[in-house]
């Protein structure tokens, strides 16, 4: 979620680095072998909002919106703004989290996620058997924060689940890279690949926060009658919004599945990078799950009135930004999830949906434990421990992080009994996706 400095909003944060290969000198957003369909030059007008840029990626956007024949995919711009290899948001190093960056996340409230979550591993290890080799591989991991927090808590007793681990780093940006090797340094069980091409089969946990929501999305428009697609031009080198005719296979077959009896000008965003993502981990997956934190919805609630305008967001400096196309590449542009789709596209790969819950209740079972063994938290605990009730409550308060976001868990030759501690007060739980 991306907090603002002054008051907390719905939308998100954190690093997530997706893989990206390059065609030439055209950056390709792989987010799992995703490749992007070049724009149609059949363009209708329907909602025209000019913007004004100094990036230094608009050249770029307005030769590639030229060479289209006057218009992208939405899609498309995302994938340049967010990960082109040099000028990209995330590619060049300019993503940063906490009060000095552009949001705050889970991660930078403070180490007890970090710890929460090696809990959650912890119990995965257990429930695969307790194997000899148990790894976690990590994908959107910023500055290697939260991997820190997780390595401190796992190997801290130096047992058999600590001689067991490996840590991997699906990270393809090289000044990223560097960044979590510093912080990491300490812990020799982490190793890095650039992409999940690159993985190999594995036993254990691929664990991810806020990654889904900044795959580059497809933005429809409902006009009364279809679903069109909303493309990007630029019309005096000022980027704008217009519809077009949904022309793509795959966006059309998305289209098809939408409903129709929303209001005229209701905007989805459609996420083609789920499936793919979710294909290739299946594939190198021999036993274990996928844990993913995001905000978003599922449901009805995906469609409800407040919702008209879609979810698409930029955040720049702790501000909020409705429209996403100014300052490409100088600020994060994410969409919210949507989780009913994630689940249906996870089972049709093979896995197992082993839990849904708000982050509040998903944190309270993974918590219990732990504040259990707190006894008279008036009276004794440490400062660090009352450093870490105080993180706890932010990333429980229902209106901040606790409500917002979702966690959602994927099996594969996973045990569904005894369920996760993490998913014990799951709300809504899985029927509701």
């Amino acid at each position: 979620m991306k907090l603002e400095m002054q008051k907390s909003e719905p939308p998100e944060i954190s690093s997530k680095n997706q893989e990206l290969r390059k065609k030439g000198n055209s950056p390709i957003c792989d987010l799992a072998h995703l490749s992007v369909s070049p724009a149609s030059p059949q363009v209708s007008a329907f909602k025209f909002q000019a913007s004004s840029s100094s990036s230094p990626l608009l050249p770029i956007l307005l030769k590639e919106i030229d060479e289209a024949g006057g218009a992208i995919p939405f899609r498309r711009f995302m994938e340049l703004a967010l990960y082109h290899p040099e000028l990209g948001y995330y590619a060049s190093g300019r993503a940063r989290i906490g009060k000095e960056g552009d949001f705050f996340t889970s991660v930078s409230v403070g180490r007890i996620y970090g710890r929460l979550l090696a809990s959650i591993c912890r119990e995965a290890w257990e429930l695969l058997g307790a194997p000899s080799e148990f790894t976690i591989i990590e994908q959107g991991a910023n500055d290697g924060t939260m991997a820190s927090d997780i390595l401190e808590t796992l190997t801290e007793s130096n047992d058999a689940c600590a001689a067991a681990l490996r840590y991997l780093i699906v990270e393809p940006f090289s000044l990223n890279r560097e960044r979590q090797q510093q912080k990491l340094a300490a812990f020799p069980q982490v190793s890095w690949i650039g992409s999940l091409e690159e993985l190999s089969c594995f036993s254990g946990i691929h664990l991810s926060n806020e990654l889904l929501d900044a795959f580059p999305v497809d933005s429809l428009r409902w006009n009364g009658d279809s679903w069109e697609e909303e493309v990007v031009v630029a019309p005096d080198d000022q980027l704008c919004w217009k519809t077009r005719s949904v022309s793509d296979p795959d966006l059309a077959m998305a289209a098809a599945l939408l409903p129709t009896n929303l209001a005229t000008g209701f905007r989805v965003e459609v996420n083609p990078g789920m499936r793919p993502w979710l294909h290739s981990l299946h594939r190198k997956m021999d036993r274990g799950l996928i844990l993913t934190v995001d905000y978003g919805q599922s449901g009805e609630d995906r469609y409800a009135p407040h919702r008209a305008d879609g979810t698409l967001l930029a955040y720049q400096a702790h501000q909020r930004f409705d429209d996403p196309l100014p300052e490409p590449g100088l600020r994060d542009i994410t969409a919210q999830i949507d989780f009913t789709t994630l689940a249906r596209q996870a089972r049709e790969e093979g896995f197992e949906i082993l839990g849904y819950s708000d982050q509040h209740h998903f944190l309270v079972g993974a918590a219990e434990p732990w504040l259990r063994s707190l006894g008279d938290l008036l009276g004794g605990s440490s400062p660090q421990m009352q450093k870490d009730l105080r993180a706890l409550q932010t990333l429980l308060h229902p209106s901040t992080m606790g409500r917002q976001f979702k966690a959602i868990a994927f099996g594969k030759n996973f045990p569904v009994s005894p369920q996760l501690s993490c998913f014990k007060f799951q709300r809504p739980g899985v029927e509701g996706v």
